[in-house]
This record gives C-alpha cells, structure tokens and sequence, in this order.
C-alpha cells in the first residue's frame, strides 16, 4: 500500500505521472504476489491509480477500462467509495465521453485476472 500512496502523491502532488505510473505497478505487483489481502484494497486503489495515469496521458479508452474494473472490484460499502468516485468524475470531466464509455462497458466485462495484465502492460 505504501508504493501506491506514494504513486498517489507522485501523480497528484508533483504531477509526474510516469513516476506515479511505476510505482502502482509495483504496488500491484506486490498486491498480486500477496494473494490479495486486505479485500484486493491495495489492487483496486493500483488499478484506480493507473487509471488517473491514462486519464492523464489522454487515454480515454485505458481509463475508462481500467476504472470500471476498479469500481466493480471495490465492496460497495468500503470507505474508498467515495474517493474513487471523485477521481472517476474528474477523468471523466476531461477525456472524450464517448471513448471513455467504451472503455468503461470493455472494463466491466473483464475478469480481475485480465485487468491486471492489461494494468501492468506499457501503454
């Protein structure tokens, strides 16, 4: 968790988001290797991560996969509801609406296992 607080602070704070980019992979790396304790937290805030990192590289379609994966993996009553939604929000204020919907209807279809290939992917 504290290499994707970290990529938080990198992408939002210093606004370097290939520097936020490598440590959520790490992170979700890490969450993978830990056969997902904590309720997979650690690999939906790395996948919501990733997500902002496209988001602001301007891939719509990335995002949009990669943040409906996070929304449908996260227990509707957590704590991170929120936060999440705010970020969902504002990547969706600045991408192209209808590329991001295809993404987001992509994202809902797959399977954790496929969302974490995809997010530890370079794009």
């Amino acid at each position: 968790m504290i290499l994707i607080n970290v990529g938080d602070a990198w992408l939002h704070q210093y606004g370097d988001a290939q520097q936020g980019k490598m440590l959520y992979k790490q992170g979700l790396n890490l969450w993978q290797d830990m056969q997902r304790v904590d309720n997979g937290l650690g690999i939906v805030r790395g996948l919501t991560g990733l997500a902002e990192v496209a988001a602001a590289q301007g891939q719509a379609e990335r995002a949009g996969r990669l943040f409906a994966v996070a929304d449908r993996l996260l227990p509707a009553g957590s704590s991170y509801r929120e936060e999440m939604n705010r970020r969902i929000g504002a990547a969706r204020a600045t991408l192209d609406a209808a590329t991001f919907e295809a993404g987001w209807a992509a994202g809902q279809a797959m399977t954790e296992e496929q969302a974490m290939t995809e997010a530890l992917q370079d794009a």
